[in-house]
């Protein structure tokens, strides 16, 4: 009878469950929006501004992205099975996308119909010390949950000997890349909303806080769809970027039982969890017995020397035709 064997993870991977560092950087992030959520909504009702109102819906968005984030980290936990036998890595690339459709839908589309509809009924906007009050809390509770992300991603691209830019933008944790994404879009969504509501208490005029509505959509916008390409990428089978894949390839050349590298895949079935997939013809010398024991040596190799991968499958042809 063929049984399940059971899901390898990679040391990356336990390492950070058992730090929980992401589950901590969702709390942070679910409480700051869920409380300065409400409070804008109330600032935008007494202060008649639609451009706090937007705020809300930003609020409103990200907070239920972070839930779908901490779903998406719930059910990467669930054991493989016949059905899903390499478990539920990938469902955090799942729930990620959702989490960046619902910013679009939710905040992105809501922002833009309110700008439109306040475009169309101008009015005065009352002074209210409220609103601003709202802002300052706001800023500095969205700035703590930045700074939360931020320092999760300086600790984890260290790791890779990366520049922070350059681990935003590789990196295969979506929950870095969602939560600094959205606070960073958050705090211009606030200077923009600050903005428009100090001309239009000017001018005495919606129409400045309108259009800071409208800005604020369009941002919510144009990040959701910047969030939603790379996990689609993560979602179709995305190969380790470049340079890890070369330390990859040069692991196995150089190996003594591998001759010649005929086809050679690294792809993500997780966060921080990759699958490598070799095909190779064997040095000459090697028979049977220490050819298995040079593959599962290769085996160890690479996952000592690469931490984020979960397992490994070599594939020995005779065949030396690519």
């Amino acid at each position: 009878m063929l049984r399940t064997r059971p899901q390898r993870r990679s040391a990356t991977a336990l390492r950070r469950a058992a730090e929980g560092e992401s589950s901590r950087t969702i709390l942070i992030a679910l409480f700051a929006n869920i409380v300065i959520g409400i409070a804008k909504f109330f600032g935008g009702l007494v202060s008649g501004s639609s451009g706090m109102l937007a705020e809300a819906a930003h609020s409103a968005a990200d907070s239920v992205n972070e839930i779908f984030l901490a779903v998406g980290i719930y059910r990467d936990r669930q054991p493989p099975g016949p059905a899903h036998p390499f478990g539920h890595g990938r469902e955090r690339f799942l729930w990620a996308f959702m989490a960046a459709i619902a910013s679009f839908l939710i905040g992105g589309c809501l922002s833009i119909a309110m700008a439109i509809a306040e475009l169309k009924a101008r009015h005065p906007l009352s002074r209210s010390l409220a609103a601003w009050i709202v802002l300052a809390v706001a800023f500095t509770a969205d700035g703590t949950s930045w700074l939360q992300g931020m320092r999760q991603a300086r600790r984890q691209a260290k790791e890779y000997k990366l520049s922070v830019w350059r681990y935003f933008l590789v990196s295969s944790d979506p929950v870095v890349r969602a939560v600094l994404v959205e606070d960073s879009a958050a705090l211009i969504g606030l200077f923009v909303a600050a903005t428009g509501l100090f001309l239009s208490e000017i001018f005495r005029t919606s129409v400045p806080d309108s259009l800071a509505s409208l800005v604020i959509g369009l941002l919510l916008a144009v990040t959701a769809f910047g969030l939603a390409r790379p996990f689609a990428d993560f979602l179709v089978g995305r190969s380790v970027p470049p340079p890890l894949f070369e330390q990859l390839r040069a692991i196995v050349q150089e190996d003594e039982a591998v001759e010649r590298i005929l086809s050679l895949r690294a792809i993500y079935s997780g966060p921080e969890e990759v699958i490598v997939a070799a095909k190779i013809h064997p040095s000459a010398h090697m028979n049977i017995e220490k050819l298995t024991r040079a593959m599962d040596d290769l085996d160890q190799k690479i996952r000592l020397a690469l931490p984020f991968v979960a397992d490994v499958f070599i594939d020995i042809s005779a065949n030396r035709t690519e």
